[in-house]
């Protein structure tokens, strides 16, 4: 009997299990990649000046905010419901590229006079200006698309290529110092391969036609995204702020420290953000608010384990990502931050976007911004901003408030939608 309930189980979900299957081998590739570059790059180029190129890619990543402008969260939703109708889909799909361009041209302007008007940005300006083609992946990317008709083979297939790219030409290309302005060059160069053959499969394969869109319809399709831009746009300053503060108060290997706090916190978040991707079109159709009590509450169990299994081993991994003996309590720290930020990334993600209350995720990241900013305010008044675990203590207690809010929205949403 319960094998006939599995089977019928794996038959009427053959799509979910499909996408989680091509999605977890993604996500494995993407945990094994930095493994292997990250401590290579470290031991090559040292703690300063691989500093120099996290600090590059997260001025960066400002400008990918800007050219995804939401659509990567919100798109997929559109796609999934007109997944039937070409003649729609080309007009979401046009129109949303054609939005990223405009964007593209007006981060390119914004990025490229800070780094004239920055002096030790300036200094290193190769750097900075290879580092702006990691916007290439928004630029050219479709993910909204790919998830919205549940087809993360695609996906899978192309991020795969694309960091494939990327670690092959690490250590044929970087062998020295100054080679470090290459490092961004090769991961440009992976993201604008991947996002030219996904651009392929959209319109050849797919036959998706491009064409001009209407003032009205990105007008459109930008509205919808707003809520979620702005989002990203606040949530970015307060995760990645730290970065360049950091760099500025302290100095460039704190930041790899930093870095590698967030690297191990996004290692262990990545299986469970599998679990919100695959598991998002299903909860935006059927809105089963039973369904999302049940994977939520696996969800934290699981995140909590691994927090546990990651800090047992955290001596061993520190050595072997840089190769140095490191104080581990920032880190140790900083890990806590998985347990807050998945309950509450997938809370946003299945449940308040899911079931289109957008604007409730603007409104969580306002209240986290200003947890950041009188935690960032206290601690400058009272001195204690010459030491990387204020920066990390910082982060810890602002991704803890998001939590809480996001814990009163989503009990106010499920009171809805149960009634």
């Amino acid at each position: 009997m319960n094998f006939t309930v599995l089977k019928k189980t794996l038959k009427n979900n053959s799509v979910i299990f499909q996408n989680f299957t091509y999605i977890t081998i993604l996500q494995v590739f993407v945990m094994l990649a930095p493994l292997i570059t990250y401590p290579y790059l470290t031991r090559v180029l040292g703690l300063e000046l691989y500093g120099w190129v996290i600090t590059a890619q997260i001025v960066a990543s400002y400008c990918s905010i800007l050219v995804d402008f939401g659509f990567k969260s919100v798109s997929a939703k559109h796609v999934s419901i007109h997944r039937n109708d070409k003649s729609k889909l080309s007009e979401i799909v046009s129109s949303i590229l054609s939005i990223r361009l405009l964007l593209w041209i007006l981060a390119l302007t914004v990025y490229a006079t800070i780094i004239y008007l920055i002096p030790s940005y300036r200094s290193h300006y190769l750097l900075f200006i290879f580092s702006f083609g990691l916007t290439f992946n928004e630029l050219l990317f479709p993910q909204f698309y790919f998830q919205g008709v549940e087809r993360m083979k695609y996906i899978a297939i192309l991020n795969i290529v694309i960091r494939s790219i990327f670690v092959v030409l690490t250590f044929v290309f970087i062998r020295s110092l100054s080679d470090y302005i290459y490092v961004p060059l090769l991961m440009s160069i992976g993201y604008f391969i991947g996002g030219i053959l996904s651009l392929y499969v959209i319109f050849y394969k797919d036959g998706i036609e491009f064409i001009l869109p209407s003032w009205g319809n990105m007008k459109f399709y930008l509205k919808d995204a707003s809520s979620i831009f702005f989002t990203d746009v606040i949530c970015t300053i307060k995760d990645k702020c730290n970065y360049l503060l950091l760099g500025a108060f302290i100095g460039m290997k704190d930041v790899v420290i930093y870095d590698l706090g967030s690297k191990f916190t996004n290692i262990i978040l990545k299986p469970f953000s599998i679990v919100g991707t695959v598991l998002f079109p299903k909860m935006a159709k059927e809105r089963n608010i039973r369904f999302f009590r049940k994977i939520v509450k696996y969800v934290a169990c699981g995140i909590v384990i691994s927090v546990l299994i990651v800090n047992i081993f955290l001596p061993y991994l520190v050595e072997f990502f840089t190769a140095r003996e490191l104080d581990l309590l920032p880190i140790r720290l900083y890990l806590l931050s998985p347990i807050f930020v998945g309950v509450s990334g997938y809370i946003a993600s299945n449940l308040i976007i899911a079931l289109g209350y957008n604007k409730y995720i603007f409104y969580s990241i306002i209240v986290t911004t200003i947890v950041y900013l009188s935690l960032l305010g206290l601690m400058y008044a009272g001195e204690y901003l010459n030491s990387i675990h204020s920066f990390v203590l910082i982060t810890v207690l602002s991704y803890l408030g998001e939590l809480v809010y996001r814990l009163f929205v989503a009990k106010k949403i499920v009171n809805i939608e149960e009634k």
